[in-house]
């Protein structure tokens, strides 16, 4: 059955349709009082049904900031088609006030603030459309222009339509990239590195390695399989490199379902290797479902890593380092250690190749981006940026070079429960 509304009417009615396959779990919206939200339901509905490249993830993303704002409604006792004359008494202008001021207290990201308003934003525009609200002008647009470059860069502009209730994304004072996040300097890598060793965080410390040595994301790090580790295969090009297979088809996820090889130094496959067939590692694979059991990393329950979980043990890591006097850490991502990655390797990779669309071309690769436009970003920055230290010829010292020897310090990890 499909929720059925004809537009300019408030009448609701189910009508039968027919699926080639079958309906995945489709996140809902309730209120406390039990009852649903159906304008937003169906809205979810609808983009996972008629929109090309949506997935359930998308839609589950636009359904938390949909449900953010529930949650505002309820608590304000507004109705969320509530558009009176006046503009500040609007639901979606007093909401949007309310969002500018969690981000002024550090309690929602500057990304989030814009994300979760363009989110509510193309909802509304979905709800007029289809006859939820009959109200034709609750805000006002405007159009911008904005500049990007190609994927060989060259500099275009593009006029866009932007609402006045857009929050904009405030940038750092400097350049960013990936998810305007930063890389991490030498110093505080090392500093990092040292802290996961010392406290024994063996399984963090192992994939933070992974994030600082290959660029992967975390869903990648976390959905890696014993298989992988054992099917890695000898780069033909660069010496001491391996490459690991990931995307579909090999059981490790990646954004937007990109295949593709990761490298991987050769010295930290084996350390996975040691990690793999270690008893503290054995001892969770006895504890965790079949389907799990062939995971690289498991918590001590046995439990995957869920996106959920790893991010309160992220949580948790930026609690600790700032007890431990590491202020630094106060605002960190785990997907720095993506960026620090990206930002050494087009550094190398620029100084290594005879030509700027070459050195895009590796990282892209390498990087598994899903477009060159990403991959731009590190080229921009490196531009902006000094370069900090001396290059080296090669690829796996680049990265240790401030941490140490990386066999001689996984060497000294325990890998027992008591770690």
């Amino acid at each position: 059955m499909a929720l059925d509304t004809d537009k300019g009417s408030q009448e609701v009615s189910w009508v039968p349709v027919s699926r080639s396959k079958p309906v995945p779990k489709v996140p809902h919206i309730f209120f406390d009082d039990g009852e649903p939200w159906l304008a937003a339901n169906a809205y979810a509905l609808h983009k996972l049904d008629s929109v090309v490249g949506n997935d359930i993830k998308t839609v589950a993303s636009n359904m938390s900031h949909l449900k953010a704002y529930a949650c505002w409604l309820e608590d304000h006792g507004v109705d969320w088609r509530h558009f009176p004359k006046r503009k500040k008494d609007r639901c979606l202008f007093q909401y949007r006030g309310f969002l500018i001021e969690q981000r002024k207290a550090g309690l929602v990201s500057s990304s989030t603030a814009t994300s979760r308003m363009g989110a509510i934003i193309q909802f509304y525009r979905w709800a007029q459309v289809y006859g939820w609200v009959d109200r034709k002008s609750m805000w006002e647009d405007q159009s911008k222009t904005i500049q990007f470059y190609t994927s060989v860069g060259f500099s275009r502009t593009m006029s866009v339509t932007s609402s006045e209730l857009a929050i904009p994304n405030r940038r750092r004072v400097g350049a960013a990239l990936e998810d305007g996040l930063t890389p991490l300097t030498d110093e505080n890598r090392a500093a990092l590195l040292t802290f996961l060793f010392e406290r024994g965080k063996v399984e963090l410390y192992l994939m933070t390695m992974i994030g600082f040595f290959t660029g992967a994301r975390s869903e990648t790090i976390r959905t890696l399989r014993l298989s992988s580790i054992d099917n890695a295969l000898d780069d033909p090009t660069i010496p001491s490199m391996k490459r690991i297979a990931v995307g579909p088809g090999t059981g490790v996820e990646t954004k937007y379902d990109v295949s593709g090889a990761l490298l991987f130094p050769a010295e930290l496959v084996r350390q996975l290797e040691r990690y793999a067939y270690s008893a503290r590692r054995l001892g969770r694979q006895a504890r965790a479902s079949e389907e799990d059991r062939t995971l690289l990393f498991l918590s001590e329950r046995g439990n995957a890593y869920s996106e959920t979980s790893f991010t309160k043990l992220i949580s948790y890591l930026r609690e600790k380092l700032a007890e431990a006097g590491l202020d630094q850490f106060r605002d960190f991502k785990f997907h720095q250690t993506r960026a620090t990655f990206g930002t050494q390797l087009m550094r190398l990779a620029m100084s290594a190749l005879p030509s700027q669309v070459d050195a895009i071309v590796f990282v892209r690769d390498a990087m598994l981006h899903k477009d060159e436009a990403t991959t731009w970003k590190y080229v921009k920055f490196i531009e902006k940026e000094p370069v900090k230290e001396a290059l080296s010829d090669e690829f796996f010292n680049l990265y240790v070079g401030k941490v140490g020897n990386v066999e001689t310090l996984i060497d000294k990890v325990t890998f027992n429960d008591d770690a």
